[in-house]
């Protein structure tokens, strides 16, 4: 099969090209990005991992780079999501991504009928978190074979390996824009049976791990937007996230916002206008590009999601942890690692015609559990499992 990756050049984006490139499935994976070195130098890497590998770049429509794709990945950001989304309804191909952060997730939702009418399966929010926390939630579901499920408990945690020093070097872990908006954008949260917005950071809540206890705080994120939908009628009434950075990329973060620099108010310097969130992301970005941050090899990121419901009549809790570390390669983080090998997974189930369902939905309705699970292990990734009932 046929693959594309928006974005493909960066981060999360050539982990998926990575792991597709080596995939027995996929015949080619074709490269989007506007860096056309780093795209080529990528595709330069991977010859001979088994996929043909080839570039565009986005002086050519979407629509024309991704002809002839069975499967589409965006790993561009979300705020592409509906255009990359659109281009794949024109060339007849699935779509998946990243995550919406919230709101483009419910956007996208719209889209449903016409990738019904397509026959097309466009699945939401498929990296790590959201994408393998919506799986470990079904999983949970199906493991405490429940009737009825109550409430989703996510949280994603980092337990560091090492102290750092303000001095160090400092690269984000992930796209700059979404952590911005994660700790300052309002974190929106099913309570209840409803939708409610709570302050970025608050909502703490400590969670034990093998290495150490993690304080993790409510984010804006995706999985409030598509596990209620998935769940409504087993009569959900409560989805929280939390995320738990190390450290090294916690207190920044704060120290970012604290000092203003995360501001939408706009500065005027020497007659230029412009806003510090604008000249921070861009900064942390290229301090991305660059590869500037101090690795933490011994770093384990763990994902917990505590799923809560019924079964005939009884209650019943399952837990599901996945723990990450840096592959055996060496060529990537764990963090970026487990976000990138989902939505290659997820691409090729359904490139190949093995989608649950079409039109638009969360992970949670369109990916085969055994089948996602199973590949995913191969990569070296097991869920922990515990059931109390």
């Amino acid at each position: 099969m046929r693959i594309g990756v928006v974005g493909g050049a960066g981060a999360m984006g050539s982990v998926t090209v990575t792991d597709l490139a080596a995939s027995p499935g996929v015949s080619e994976v074709v490269i989007v990005d506007p860096d056309a070195a780093r795209a080529q130098a990528l595709a330069d890497r991977l010859v001979g991992r088994g996929a043909a590998l080839s570039t565009r770049g986005v002086d050519t429509p979407l629509s024309e780079s991704l002809a002839g794709c069975d499967a589409v990945v965006n790993a561009s950001g979300h705020a592409h999501n509906i255009s990359v989304m659109e281009a794949c309804l024109t060339v007849g191909a699935h779509y998946t991504d990243l995550g919406g952060l919230f709101h483009v997730a419910v956007r996208q939702y719209e889209w449903n009928d016409r990738f019904v009418d397509a026959g097309l399966t466009a699945t939401l929010s498929m990296g790590s978190a959201p994408g393998l926390t919506n799986l470990l939630a079904a999983r949970g579901v199906k493991l405490g074979r429940m009737d009825t499920v109550e409430s989703i408990e996510i949280a994603d945690a980092v337990v560091p390996g090492r102290a750092y020093h303000p001095s160090e070097p400092y690269g984000p872990p992930y796209a700059a824009l979404t952590l911005i908006e994660e700790y300052t954008a309002p974190a929106p949260q099913f309570v209840d049976g409803q939708i409610g917005f709570h302050p970025a950071g608050s909502g703490a809540r400590t969670y034990s791990f093998p290495g150490g206890d993690v304080e993790c705080v409510y984010t804006i994120h995706s999985e409030p937007a598509t596990l209620p939908r998935s769940y409504a009628d087993r009569g959900i009434q409560r989805v929280e996230w939390r995320l738990g950075l190390a450290p090294a990329d916690h207190v920044r973060l704060l120290s970012f916002v604290a000092a203003g620099l995360a501001s939408e108010e706009p500065v005027t310097i020497d007659g230029v206008t412009i806003k510090p969130a604008d000249v921070l992301i861009a900064v942390l970005a290229r301090q991305a590009r660059n590869e500037v941050a101090t690795p933490d090899p011994g770093a384990i990121e763990w994902f917990r999601v505590i799923t809560t419901g019924t079964r005939d009549g009884g209650p019943v809790t399952v837990t599901c942890d996945v723990e990450v570390t840096d592959p055996p390669s060496g060529e990537f983080s764990g963090g970026a690692w487990v976000t990138g090998v989902p939505p290659s997974i997820a691409a090729q189930i359904m490139g190949s015609g093995r989608a649950l369902r079409t039109g638009v939905h969360g992970p949670e309705l369109t990916m085969p559990l055994d089948l996602f699970f199973t590949e995913l292990a191969g990569r070296g990734m097991i869920p922990l499992d515990r059931i109390d009932d």
